[in-house]
């Protein structure tokens, strides 16, 4: 079974994620990033990047998470609220936020795509169908596992703080991404926050997503 790094900023929910007796049943390891240097992943089979870093403190680790990725058999999930600028050809675009669409059934053009992928034996709906932060352009190797996809006719819609957050035109639009070319490890990128929302104690999916990606790092 491999080893898992969970590595986060000390956050609430980042805490609380780790005290949960089903994560700490995965033996995840606690992994406090503004004490992480250099080898300091070395250990390590897998990383799950937590959500909602400190953004200084991601600035800084990110050439130490971006020197995993070659390591060959390796495995990193990247979870949302998070840069993204360390991965090279990766770009994440923040958009606004309706927390609650999957619960009133507002359509906003979320869809599960590649279900054919293998990775999808990984996933559900339910556990990518909740809300997102950003949309995602990739390397062409990366394949798609959730976009937004356009709504024709349909005026954009706005969070409470006025920001849209339906599709982008002529953009990739992802919202989550599994790479197995760019790099030596294989990699799974979302702009869905699951560590957040599950350590805050609401969002069923984001538990199911945090869950389902912690099994899959862990082989």
């Amino acid at each position: 079974m491999s080893r898992v790094a969970f590595v986060h900023t000390g956050g609430f929910y980042h805490l609380a994620d780790l005290r949960d007796p089903a994560v700490r049943a995965m033996d995840v390891a606690d992994v406090y990033a503004p004490e992480l240097e250099p080898g300091g992943l070395d250990g390590f089979d897998a990383v799950y990047v937590g959500a909602r870093l400190h953004r200084g403190v991601a600035a800084r680790i990110g050439p130490i998470l971006r020197g995993f990725l070659d390591r060959p058999g390796a495995r990193m999930y990247v979870d949302g609220e998070n840069p993204v600028d360390w991965i090279p050809g990766t770009e994440l675009t923040p958009r606004g936020t309706n927390f609650w669409a999957w619960r009133i059934g507002e359509d906003v053009g979320r869809r599960s795509v590649n279900t054919d992928h293998p990775f999808w034996h990984r996933l559900a709906d339910d556990a990518v169908h909740w809300h997102y932060h950003g949309v995602l352009s990739h390397p062409a190797s990366a394949v798609p596992l959730v976009r937004l996809e356009p709504l024709p006719g349909r005026a954009e819609a706005t969070d409470p703080w006025g920001t849209g957050y339906l599709a982008i035109p002529d953009h990739p639009n992802t919202l989550m991404y599994h790479d197995a070319e760019s790099f030596a490890a294989e990699l799974v990128v979302s702009t869905m926050d699951a560590s957040f929302h599950h350590g805050s104690g609401f969002m069923p999916g984001a538990t199911q997503l945090m869950y389902r990606m912690l099994h899959w790092l862990r082989g």
